[in-house]
């Protein structure tokens, strides 16, 4: 990450997330925090305001999943008659407890974008006990920066996608950028331009 320098501006927007703009509740549930290190570079940082709350409530509900768990096995260790659905129940519940658990470890607490002229551009996300993951794209396999528009679920959204090039194009042609938070349009088009102000320079295009 560059080092913070004189010349570095600090810009912060709040958005809503499509899951926050369905409930009905109003608040902010995103942030998009911009850092300007000059005309070259610029790092993008989208944080899940929930994050503390989601993780509470995930967490509950595992534990309460488990104490059920053993309330039905104290229950069926005294009544023979259930033992009958017995491995099927304990199959049931062991799979919701890893569904649950998998849904915590993949809560995310923030992600990541820094992009350099003519360099590079980095994905960093961090997850549930900070677990990390990055993804390094050259600048030389970046074909460019879109927005486009997804129906899913008769349902239409907007995700941000790198669609690149050479080499990495044969793995992956298309590249998603914070599409985990499900951002607002609003979200991402303040991301498009950002990255697209940079990825123009370094075309050659201003």
């Amino acid at each position: 990450m560059p080092s913070p320098s004189p010349e570095c501006t600090t810009k912060i927007y709040t958005y809503q997330s499509l899951c926050q703009r369905y409930s009905g509740n109003k608040s902010p549930d995103l942030q998009l925090t911009v850092h300007e290190y000059g005309k070259d570079s610029i790092e993008l940082e989208l944080t899940n305001l929930q994050y503390a709350l989601q993780r509470y409530q995930k967490i509950k509900h595992i534990c309460i999943n488990i104490i059920i768990y053993i309330v039905y096995i104290i229950m069926v260790s005294k009544n023979v008659t259930l033992l009958k659905g017995h491995m099927l129940c304990d199959l049931s519940c062991l799979l919701w407890l890893l569904y649950r658990i998998f849904n915590l470890m993949s809560l995310i607490h923030t992600e990541k974008v820094i992009i350099c002229l003519d360099l590079a551009l980095q994905c960093h996300t961090v997850r549930f006990l900070r677990r990390t993951s990055n993804l390094f794209i050259p600048a030389s396999n970046i074909y460019d920066i879109v927005i486009n528009e997804v129906i899913e679920d008769l349902d239409v959204h907007y995700i941000l996608i790198i669609r690149t090039k050479g080499s990495l194009f044969q793995k992956k042609p298309i590249i998603t950028l914070f599409n985990s938070l499900q951002p607002s349009f609003e979200c991402l088009q303040m991301t498009y331009r950002c990255l697209n102000g940079i990825f123009r320079k370094s075309n050659g295009i201003r």
